[in-house]
């Protein structure tokens, strides 16, 4: 049986000379008669391949048919010489651009072929060994962009649409990027990472978005010719110029802000010079991201109590802030009071089907990540699978950029987490595009029989988020720091039972409503920029900080920590429910104290004793300096707690 993969991506070739066939392959010949008496060839890959691309591949086999449309003629009753001769002139003025495809054969061998031919003229200026880098073309007949949208949208990080022939993987982001008019184009970069949906690409660039006139080097350029053209290639010395003029150029974001959005700039400055506190930490929105918020919470809020959940609107607040801020978030509390249908609530409000919210239930005998993940059968040579389903949506959900995907792993804490969910501990903490689960080897995937369905890595895009839900008792785990340090463990109240009589729980019929895309769900995230936490909190926390120091070194707060609770307050949405300074204490509690744990006499100075139902300790008399910040009532609630715990059992946990 034969199988195929194709990457739909263009590459850049040459006819390949007998001394690089015979290096590659041990061929003696690039150009050759075949046991079919036709010419077979191969190409020489002379651009940058994708990421996931294998490195040691260049070259690429194909056929005199498939030079049939350009004129070529093959001779049948020449001479070998005369024949092979006759294409390699043929081939000695052009360049050739093709997709790659792999084909598996029944003998498990594995050859690369170049399809979907088309040659053009090699440039007067070409040089042997150069090598070449794709830029991909934007235009306002494809992209139904104006120029001055375009720019605008780069700058936002808006989708633009999308370029056929160029990779769309996280790690090949373009450093540029061109637009098309006319016959002119304009150049603009530097980008330093992307995401695709179905929206297209969204690039994003650290130092602003800059732009630069592209005539110098329109005639070093290799591309099909079409109209509609959606790529090109220049040669790496070139693009390197070209990323030097574009890093001395002056950003244009600024300008173009101005000159598109100039009441939006005015509100900008109103809101950090004008307002107080509480306006002065909120973003603004871009277009109406903030009023879809609101909208989806509220029926986020109307869902739950159609499904009967007795939950206070300030901890709906906190769990969707986190989920949308946080690489995990865990739901902690007693058994019986909703975890697992918050998440169920959580995923019927954004619109998802049952292949985008996958529950994972975890089981005692878990031991390591193969009972989550799945197994190779060395045995069959094959790829097996856990049947927990979560390799197939990670693939899933590594197709399909455009959809959301809710992870939830049910009673996590059933098995030790640090041993089954080790890979995905280190894989959260990296940037999105280096986000990489590795299943098995690359060395041994040409040996699995079903690598085509389940390749050796999967990339967890940001369209993917987990959540955990735990219950603390005697059947169960306590979590280690290193998975404390990479969550939010959120305790939900819920409320008066009186509550209950007052409110419908019959679930009502769910309506009909177009499901949330990741596109969509992104806009409800602020990224990554300036920090929002004033310096009062920040004081407080290197205070509380030192003071976990002194007491136990293995104590603390890391810069981790600290980028994590500003990136949550951050993105809190505006709302009544829960204030920036309830966020900030809840970020504290769930943060923070989640790891202050051991035996009373390491804690006891640190958390203090229990004085006429108060709590005197260095973090109290902490709290009580820093009331400007917040009232830290759920800190004092906390500490209280882990007082009495010492107090009784001599330990907290």
């Amino acid at each position: 049986m034969l199988q195929r993969k194709k990457w739909d991506v263009d590459f850049l070739g040459i006819l390949a000379s007998n001394e690089e066939v015979y290096e590659s392959m041990g061929r003696h010949k690039a150009v050759f008669i075949n046991s079919q008496n036709r010419l077979q060839f191969f190409f020489k890959v002379i651009s940058e391949t994708p990421e996931s691309f294998p490195r040691n591949q260049i070259l690429f086999t194909c056929y005199s048919t498939d030079l049939d449309k350009y004129g070529f003629e093959e001779s049948y009753a020449d001479h070998e010489y005369t024949r092979t001769n006759d294409l390699i002139e043929f081939l000695m003025d052009s360049l050739v651009l093709f997709k790659p495809t792999k084909k598996v054969l029944s003998n498990y061998g594995e050859v690369y072929v170049a399809t979907d031919i088309r040659l053009v003229p090699k440039l007067e200026s070409y040089k042997v060994n150069q090598q070449f880098k794709a830029v991909p073309i934007f235009k306002e007949e494809v992209h139904k962009l104006t120029k001055e949208n375009f720019a605008d949208s780069l700058i936002q990080g808006k989708y633009i649409g999308t370029a056929e022939g160029i990779s769309i993987e996280p790690d090949d982001t373009p450093s540029i990027v061109l637009w098309k008019e006319g016959k002119a184009y304009s150049a603009y970069g530097l980008f330093d990472h992307h995401e695709y949906a179905h929206g297209g690409f969204s690039f994003v660039s650290n130092y602003g978005v800059r732009e630069i006139p592209f005539d110098t080097w329109q005639n070093k350029i290799y591309r099909e010719g079409n109209e509609n053209d959606m790529l090109l290639f220049v040669d790496q010395e070139t693009y390197s110029e070209m990323e030097r003029e574009l890093e001395a150029a002056h950003p244009i974001d600024e300008v173009l802000r101005e000159t598109i959005q100039p009441e939006v700039t005015r509100l900008v400055e109103e809101s950090v010079f004008e307002k107080d506190e509480q306006e002065e930490n909120a973003i603004l929105p871009e277009d109406d991201s903030q009023d879809k918020e609101e909208e989806f919470l509220e029926y986020f809020i109307q869902t739950t109590r159609e499904m009967g959940l007795q939950y206070f609107e300030k901890d709906l607040y906190n769990f969707h802030t986190a989920m949308k801020s946080n690489a995990l978030t865990i739901l902690a509390g007693m058994s019986g009071t909703g975890k697992s249908r918050l998440v169920q609530a959580y995923g019927r409000a954004l619109g998802l089907d049952a292949t985008q919210l996958v529950f994972v239930p975890v089981r005692p005998s878990w031991a390591d990540d193969s009972d989550l993940l799945g197994y190779i059968d060395t045995k069959n040579m094959l790829y097996r699978p856990s049947d927990t389903a979560l390799v197939d949506a990670l693939f899933q959900a590594q197709q399909e950029r455009g959809k959301i995907f809710v992870i939830c792993f049910d009673e996590m804490n059933l098995s030790r987490v640090e041993h089954y969910f080790s890979q995905f501990l280190s894989v959260l903490e990296m940037e999105p595009n280096r986000r990489i689960l590795r299943l098995y080897s690359d060395r041994i995937s040409q040996q699995i029989y079903n690598s085509t369905q389940y390749g050796p890595e999967i990339n967890i895009g940001q369209n993917v988020v987990f959540v955990g839900t735990v219950n603390i008792d005697e059947s169960t785990y306590h979590f280690s720091d290193k998975v404390l340090d990479r969550a939010n463990v959120i305790t939900l109240d819920v409320q008066p039972y009186t509550m209950l009589s007052s409110r419908n729980t019959r679930e009502s019929k769910e309506k009909t409503r177009k499901p949330y895309t990741y596109e969509m769900f992104n806009r409800f995230r602020k990224q990554e920029g300036s920090m929002v936490l004033t310096d009062d909190e920040l004081n407080f926390l290197w205070e509380m900080h030192l003071k976990m120091q002194k007491e136990n070194k293995s104590l603390g707060i890391g810069p981790r920590v600290v980028k994590q609770i500003d990136h949550y307050i951050k993105n809190l949405p505006p709302n009544s429910y829960l204030s920036r300074k309830d966020a900030f204490d809840i970020q504290v509690v769930q943060r923070i104290l989640t790891k202050l744990r051991g035996p009373e006499g390491l804690l006891k100075g640190l958390i203090g004793k229990i004085v006429e139902d108060r709590v005197e300790g260095l973090l109290f008399d902490l709290i009580e300096r820093y009331n400007s910040v917040s009232g830290f009532a759920k800190t004092r609630d906390a500490i209280y707690q882990k007082a009495k715990e010492l107090k009784v059992n001599g330990f907290t946990v």
